[in-house]
């Protein structure tokens, strides 16, 4: 068996590469043992008691894992071979939770075959003069855009618009670049810093992540969620999304363009997809496609099937020679 992790900001989705999904909400995994993570997956999945299979039950042979913002990484490694988990500073731009690293943790301990995907950001092989950002997505958009390019468009955007907005472009099968959530559009939680925002940081009335974290289209308005908005509050909250979703969708085209690809797909991902998928297909005057919630894990088992099977580069990613 095949398996994919996507580290969300609000669960961790597991998926096989038949398209079978599990949700731990991130909240829950930080209260669990790596023990009981793997016993979870072992369930979902009917894994062997060690995860190499007994009697009728599966094994895994290449699990694919999406860890933080993967920026101490440009190539996809061996779980094992990943210093400091494949990140930088564990100080990056959110809320710590907890959740993914147990699940690292997990994976790790439970000594399946295991490769850890990378991030994109300035030291990628991607479009140089997007390498002005210092980051541009977590490895978890490097699974969703498998799992489109195995649908078969080689040219395609997509918009990961839910908590956070992050875009991501492709062309010709390789990732061109990648628009990160603290540099354009505010997701739902979080977003970019504005003049008001960067004015506060500088009187030391909030760090700069925490302004980072208030920063979305609810939390400027005092909500901490979907949960305390009234109906017209949601409402407008989602257009307001669909507008700025709309906008990065076509600033990444600009890049696209330029690099041959006149009319590439596009596709909107996170749980409010399917809900705005109408209205940024308004505004953009062209379809625009939602995903599934499972999509990025199912990229990364599909990651893992084809790596396995011998796949050296990954959308214009190497594959590590010890891999």
């Amino acid at each position: 068996m095949f398996l994919g992790v996507d580290h969300g900001t609000r669960a961790i989705r597991f998926a096989n590469s038949e398209g079978k999904c599990c949700v731990i909400p991130r909240e829950v995994a930080g209260g669990l043992s790596p023990e009981e993570i793997t016993d979870r997956i072992r369930v979902a999945f009917d894994l062997g008691s060690n995860g190499v299979g007994a009697g009728s039950a599966e094994k895994v042979e290449l699990l694919a894992l999406s860890y933080s913002m993967g920026d101490g990484l440009s190539e996809i490694v061996r779980i094992e071979d990943a210093a400091n988990r494949g990140v930088i500073s564990q100080k990056g731009a959110g809320i710590h939770v907890g959740g993914g690293t147990n699940v690292f943790d997990a994976i790790l301990g439970s000594k399946w075959p295991a490769i850890l995907l990378p991030g994109i950001h300035d030291r990628s092989e991607i479009d140089p003069r997007i390498k002005v950002f210092s980051h541009g997505s977590s490895p978890e958009k490097v699974g969703l855009a498998y799992k489109v390019f195995k649908d078969g468009p080689a040219d395609f955007i997509i918009s990961d618009a839910s908590s956070n907005v992050v875009t991501l472009g492709i062309v010709n099968g390789k990732i061109a670049g990648a628009i990160d959530a603290p540099i354009f559009a505010p997701g739902l939680l979080h977003g970019p810093l504005d003049v008001a925002a960067i004015r506060s940081v500088d009187a030391g009335k909030m760090t700069a992540n925490e302004a980072f974290t208030r920063g979305g289209i609810l939390r400027k308005r005092g909500l901490a969620g979907l949960k305390d908005c009234t109906p017209e509050e949601k409402e407008e909250a989602f257009e307001i999304l669909a507008l700025f979703a709309a906008m990065e969708l076509a600033a990444m085209g600009v890049l696209l363009r330029d690099l041959g690809s006149d009319r590439p797909a596009l596709y909107l991902a996170g749980d409010p997809a399917s809900r705005i998928a109408g209205k940024v297909s308004e505004l953009l005057g062209r379809e625009v496609l939602p995903l599934k919630s499972c999509d990025a894990a199912l990229g990364g088992a599909l990651i893992a099937r084809d790596v396995f099977g011998g796949a050296r580069e990954v959308l214009g990613l190497r594959v590590d020679a010890r891999v």
